[in-house]
């Protein structure tokens, strides 16, 4: 079709965008757009996507800056990137990543100035009207990179939280034993554990702060790699909970009670024993990894409350009366009960007579009627010392072992 010469700036810039539209530069049709479509997706992360789904996302994207460009104006809040946001999702859930994505939008850039001075009509304003094209088309682009961006983040937050709600549902079934031993099978296959291992339960209390659950998942090496993982974990009842194969060597940011090892099938059985650890750790103030039997009789004196207390009514409540001369009784009595019923050792560590030792220790016997030498009395004394320091007025300072 002829077309008659410009005379004004105006008539010049719609020559312009007849022409990209004729070779659909502006909205994607034409044979001119399928070359151009053909040379930017050539990322590998978009074999997989069906070319003409490529091609109407596309042609969606260009449609939401072409009335922009026409009109020679920036984007402003009017526009609606709601669509470049739905193409970005649709990315992420493909598996392109953003970067490539992004990348696609630059290489368009390029092609599309590389094609509109290939194709632009002849004019006295051509040279400027292009500049004037570039920036317009630049600033849309970069709106739409912007809105492509985010739409992806959006999902890929969906994604991993959904992720995330499967592998906690996976380590809370495995904790609880309500899980079938092919679910494990499959599960340790997902996620990268070796069913071949013997996993350690654990539980432990976070500190407060931000990053405190990343700080645990770095230390108990429990987060997702490219390697054998080290357990899994979750957060229940406000605990970190789960089970991992290898003990950290360096000490932890917080008690962590552990089990036992044992297969993952056998994770349900010795749970309890972690969280028995984690209690009566977290009751004696330490913090660091460790097991019941790492704690002697001391998850007995802090879950069986009834016994301590009848304990605690016999061999300590009577000294209460007498002030701090009782409490001194009852300081002598448990280092002489944590030294090994040695009366040197007690007195040097006190900075007492032996006499004065001695002293104590048969007021202790009178006042009720106990004999420190007898070993069944010994035991029940400890129990009610240590309850004492736990639950009792003495509470914080270390407990007799």
């Amino acid at each position: 079709m002829a077309r008659r010469d410009v005379v004004t700036r105006d008539e010049a810039w719609t020559a312009l965008m007849e022409r990209l539209q004729e070779t659909g530069l502006l909205d994607g049709h034409g044979p001119m757009a399928d070359r151009m479509l053909a040379r930017v997706f050539t990322h590998s992360s978009y074999r997989h996507v069906d070319r003409d789904v490529l091609r109407e996302s596309w042609r969606r994207n260009l449609s939401v800056s072409v009335g922009g460009v026409r009109a020679r104006r920036h984007p402003g809040p009017e526009d609606d990137d709601g669509p470049l946001r739905e193409v970005g999702e649709e990315r992420a859930r493909q598996g392109v990543g953003v970067a490539e994505m992004l990348q696609t939008s630059m290489q368009h850039q390029k092609i599309f100035v590389d094609l509109v001075r290939e194709l632009a009509p002849p004019s006295p304003y051509r040279d400027s009207l292009l500049l004037e094209l570039f920036s317009i088309k630049q600033a849309w682009s970069a709106w739409s990179m912007v809105a492509l961006a985010a739409g992806h983040r959006e999902a890929e937050l969906e994604m991993q939280r959904r992720a995330q709600e499967h592998q906690d549902g996976f380590v809370r079934r495995i904790i609880s034993g309500s899980i079938a031993a092919s679910e494990i099978a499959s599960g340790a296959a997902a996620y990268g554990l070796d069913r071949e291992r013997e996993y350690r339960a654990f539980r432990a209390r976070p500190a407060s702060g931000p990053d405190s659950l990343r700080t645990m998942e770095r230390y108990l090496r429990v987060a997702a790699t490219t390697e054998r993982r080290n357990g899994m974990m979750a957060v229940i009842d406000g605990d970190l909970c789960g089970f991992l194969a290898v003990l950290p060597a360096d000490p932890p940011p917080t008690a962590v009670g552990v089990s036992p090892p044992v297969p993952l099938e056998g994770v349900p059985a010795v749970f309890r024993l972690a969280t028995r650890a984690l209690e009566t750790a977290l009751a004696l103030d330490r913090t660091e990894v460790v097991s019941v039997a790492d704690l002697g009789l001391h998850p007995a004196v802090v879950a069986d409350h009834d016994l301590g207390e009848l304990m605690h009514e016999r061999f300590v409540k009577p000294f209460e009366r007498f002030g701090a001369s009782g409490a001194a009784i009852l300081e002598t009595v448990e280092r002489y009960l944590r030294n090994g019923s040695r009366l040197e050792a007690t007195r040097q560590q006190l900075f007492l007579h032996t006499n004065t030792v001695r002293y104590r220790l048969a007021r202790f016997e009178s006042i009720t009627g106990c004999s420190l030498r007898d070993y069944d009395a010994l035991a029940q004394v400890w129990w009610a010392l240590a309850w004492d320091r736990l639950h009792g007025s003495r509470g914080g300072a270390s407990v007799a072992s």
